[in-house]
């Protein structure tokens, strides 16, 4: 058998990256977050590009949580006293009972085009080896 054409692979390629980057990187991430609290201590950490912050939850207990400089994170930057909610297997989180929305009309576009990648990129490769 043959190896599959390079424009398969470009596009296999393509696919695996987005998905990684956009995917997982980004709106798993988001979505396996889970925060509940208030802020009791918020760090800017500048060379890093990050806020740490510590949020103390119902119960008392404290909680470290680092907020990065993508989607994947939630907001960077909230004042001590902020009440921050972010429920496992949500988007979208509130701070101080306002609803921040998570880009998801984007992100299915970007995962919709690793997806045609991938399913071009096949019927590339089963053309090429039919004609084999």
């Amino acid at each position: 058998m043959k190896a599959p054409p390079q424009a398969t692979v470009l596009l296999f390629i393509s696919a695996l990256w987005i998905s990684w980057s956009f995917g997982y990187r980004t709106v798993w991430q988001r979505f396996s977050t889970e925060v509940d609290g208030v802020v009791t201590s918020s760090q800017d950490v500048p060379s890093k590009g990050v806020t740490e912050y510590v949020v103390r939850d119902a119960s008392g207990t404290d909680h470290r949580y680092v907020a990065g400089a993508t989607d994947a994170s939630l907001e960077r930057s909230l004042p001590v006293g902020t009440d921050i909610r972010k429920e496992w297997g949500r988007l979208d989180y509130a701070i101080n009972g306002k609803k921040i929305r998570f880009p998801i009309y984007f992100y299915s576009a970007i995962c919709g085009a690793a997806l045609f990648s991938l399913l071009w990129g096949a019927v590339l490769w089963l053309f090429a080896w039919k004609k084999e």
